[in-house]
């Protein structure tokens, strides 16, 4: 079973599930640096996941984690009114979304963990951990999130990982990893590898942006999922090069480790907030193009359900 903002549910009924999305971004210091990643509005949400769905999507796993904008109450507003189940995340965005003393460089691994694993077993707090008061929700969160840096692989990130670690000792959680551009993916793999993590548990996010079938070859290989996201935004490349290195994937056998997501964290991107290309862009635009191109029903639905629920059900589907 899948924790999501509609309770736990089966694998099945999660539908072609969105790997990376941005739902609900309320406050925090990027914020207010940036206005643009304001997603406070519930009414805009519902109106925006309504195309996703009428376009045929189904579950949305929300990447934004506590102390950077993450409300899980309105998650579950957005939810219920559109009967899309959301995968909310405990852990930690990439650093540019905190201030420099904010907690989580303050407090030893043992701390973060112990923060971290009653997020999973007991409820995300509604207060998103920025206040003394904690506020347990209904919704456990569905996995933990870590970013990493550019080129490298900082001290900090490092305890981040060893305290999640500690939380899969006692209960088994996937994990998504923010990379900077799809570097130091290796780096990050060697770093779950010595905390003990299974690599099969690892979702490496954003690795499309670094364009280079021999690295997604190799970190498929090693068992982590690779996730792609810059189809629709056309700053990072043409669309042909996701294309291309998605059929690499699947002629080398490695089909079974890609999963797709919109990262739609802007308010610029958002069709409700008068925007685009929206959330429905991956369904009616880049996967008929994926039609056209040659993969087939059942190559859709690997990447679009099975491989996601496998990395959220731990292979246990």
């Amino acid at each position: 079973m899948i924790e999501t903002t509609l309770g736990p549910l089966p694998a099945e009924q999660l539908g072609w599930i969105n790997a990376h999305d941005h739902v609900i971004m309320d406050g925090g210091y990027t914020v207010v640096k940036t206005p643009d990643f304001k997603l406070d509005s519930v009414e805009k949400a519902v109106e925006e996941l309504t195309c996703w769905k009428n376009a045929g999507g189904g579950a949305i796993v929300d990447a934004q984690p506590f102390g950077c904008g993450r409300n899980v109450l309105k998650l579950i507003q957005v939810s219920e009114a559109t009967g899309l189940p959301i995968i909310v995340p405990t852990g930690f965005q990439s650093k540019e979304f905190y201030l420099p003393d904010h907690w989580q460089y303050k407090y030893d691994e043992d701390t973060i963990a112990e923060l971290l694993y009653a997020e999973c077993a007991d409820g995300v707090d509604a207060n998103g951990y920025e206040s003394p008061v904690v506020n347990r929700s209904r919704v456990k969160a569905g996995f933990i999130k870590v970013a990493g840096d550019y080129q490298f692989v900082s001290p900090h990130t490092k305890k981040q990982i060893r305290a999640i670690a500690q939380v899969q000792q006692r209960i088994a959680m996937p994990v998504l990893v923010h990379t900077e551009t799809g570097t130091a993916a290796d780096e990050l793999l060697d770093e779950f590898e010595r905390a003990g993590i299974p690599l099969d548990r690892v979702m490496l996010c954003h690795m499309d942006r670094n364009y280079d079938f021999y690295v997604h070859r190799r970190l498929a290989q090693r068992g982590a999922f690779l996730q792609y996201d810059t189809p629709s935004r056309i700053k990072y490349q043409p669309e042909r090069f996701v294309v291309e290195l998605m059929r690499d994937m699947f002629d080398a056998g490695l089909g079974h480790r890609i999963l797709l997501g919109g990262d739609m964290a802007r308010r610029s991107y958002w069709k409700a907030y008068g925007g685009g290309p929206g959330f429905d862009y991956l369904l009616v635009k880049f996967t008929p193009r994926l039609r056209a191109e040659g993969f087939t029903d059942a190559e859709l639905e690997q990447i679009w359900h099975t491989n996601p629920a496998c990395w959220l059900t731990l292979g246990q589907m």
